[in-house]
């Protein structure tokens, strides 16, 4: 089973980031167990067609990129990544000292 490239993994903030390809979304969806189109436009909030968009080919006059908090989403749906906050960043500042 494939999964997303190490740089859709990053804080949109990061200089690292970088937006996930159709390839990278479906390593998601795989990852996930292979919901359905319904299943996780429910998880995400948005229409079926916008799930069809994400994952159309990219020549499709129709594709769209997926928004970083979609993605996020599926991302910690997934496990591949946490939820950072200020609270947890300074509790591993800590740590670190």
């Amino acid at each position: 089973m494939s999964r997303p490239s190490e740089e859709t993994l990053h804080p949109f903030t990061s200089t690292l980031y970088r937006p996930p390809t159709r390839d990278d979304l479906i390593a998601v969806i795989e990852l996930l167990g292979k919901p359905t189109e319904k299943e996780i436009a429910d998880l995400v909030g948005v229409a079926e067609r916008t799930i069809r968009r994400w994952i159309a080919a990219p020549t499709a006059k129709t594709r769209t990129q997926i928004d970083y908090a979609a993605w996020r989403l599926l991302l910690l749906e997934a496990g591949l990544v946490r939820i950072h906050t200020r609270r947890s960043r300074s509790r591993n500042k800590e740590k670190a000292r």
